[in-house]
């Protein structure tokens, strides 16, 4: 059986997140979009919206951005809202609970549209206009996409992989037919059982890692446990991961390709944006502000320094123009 670390949270629970709400934003949440900061101009007083996220760091500060920045327009917002598991937080759009949350381009392709990973269209624009254009018929836009790329990646300590002489994804398939106990894995449950991660790529490197050489526990905790080695040699981590560079990690490359692109874009329900297309006026100019570089930057300061997810989010509204 996998080793379990630590419990993975019910999947289907909604958790109301305690900094949700009233984090920062000046004169948020006090009606006709007042305050300083181009959103300011944006009046979407008198409108209620429900802002979702999924449970982990990048997705919470995302989550933030968009309560803070609808807040800031003068609309009633609330607490942003968790929700464990991408299908989950996707289920709960799709039944109306809620009305928009952050969604990846691959996520969308493999997990939503359930089409394999394979098939995906090759660049970032390319997934995007495919994404967005399958989905208006499940009655969900895609406002535009930001140039962050979370797309998951596979990570071992430094020098470990020159010990182990594994630096690419060909050479752990490699490694895990030669010496399964060598290439023992951590991933958190999400991945494991996604099309697009564990069992798709397995399936394209052509490997099969025994059981007991996973160990599944919450993604947070995969950097730190890669770094100790005493679990596992290697993991799941993303792209945007802050924890990557603090636990001296490194990421092995995807040289056949299998991880489709995963550009952020806002996802919202068609009728909501029809009665609402300032939304668009809203997100189209925060998308275009988050590189994978930034992200990054925004998870390292909650996963290392500590940061809560609101204090990061208000700030980086702030340094952008975006509020006063």
């Amino acid at each position: 059986m996998r080793i379990r670390l630590m419990a993975v949270l019910a999947a289907a629970a909604l958790a109301v997140t305690a900094c949700g709400g009233g984090g920062g934003g000046g004169d948020a949440g006090t009606g006709g979009g007042g305050g300083e900061g181009s959103l300011s101009a944006i009046d979407l007083s008198g409108a209620t919206f429900q802002v979702g996220s999924k449970e982990f760091t990048e997705q919470i500060v995302l989550g933030q951005i968009a309560v803070q920045a609808l807040e800031a327009t003068g609309a009633d917002v609330g607490n942003l809202i968790t929700i464990t598991g991408s299908t989950n937080v996707r289920t709960a759009l799709t039944a109306g609970e809620l009305d928009m949350y952050w969604e990846y381009t691959g996520t969308g392709w493999t997990t939503h549209l359930r089409h394999e990973p394979q098939s995906a269209p090759k660049g970032d624009q390319e997934l995007y206009d495919a994404v967005s254009a399958e989905d208006k018929g499940n009655g969900i836009a895609w406002l535009a996409p930001a140039p962050v790329d979370n797309t998951y990646a596979i990570a071992t300590a430094q020098g470990r992989d020159a010990e182990l002489g594994v630096r690419t994804l060909s050479e752990y398939a490699a490694l895990v037919n030669r010496d399964p106990a060598q290439a023992r894995m951590c991933a958190a449950a999400e991945f494991l059982t996604r099309d697009d991660g564990w069992p798709g790529l397995e399936k394209a490197y052509g490997f099969d890692l025994p059981d007991d050489g996973i160990a599944e526990l919450e993604l947070s905790l995969v950097p730190a446990e890669i770094a100790s080695g005493q679990n596992c040699n290697f993991g799941e981590v993303t792209a945007t991961d802050g924890a990557v560079a603090a636990n001296n990690l490194v990421l092995l490359e995807d040289d056949q390709q299998f991880f489709v692109p995963y550009n952020a874009a806002m996802t919202v329900r068609q009728e909501v944006l029809d009665q609402h297309p300032q939304l668009a006026e809203v997100f189209n100019p925060i998308a275009a502000k988050l590189t994978t570089e930034l992200l990054r930057g925004l998870n390292e300061r909650v996963d290392v320094g500590g940061e809560l997810p609101e204090e990061v989010a208000e700030s980086f509204l702030r340094d952008n123009g975006f509020i006063g």
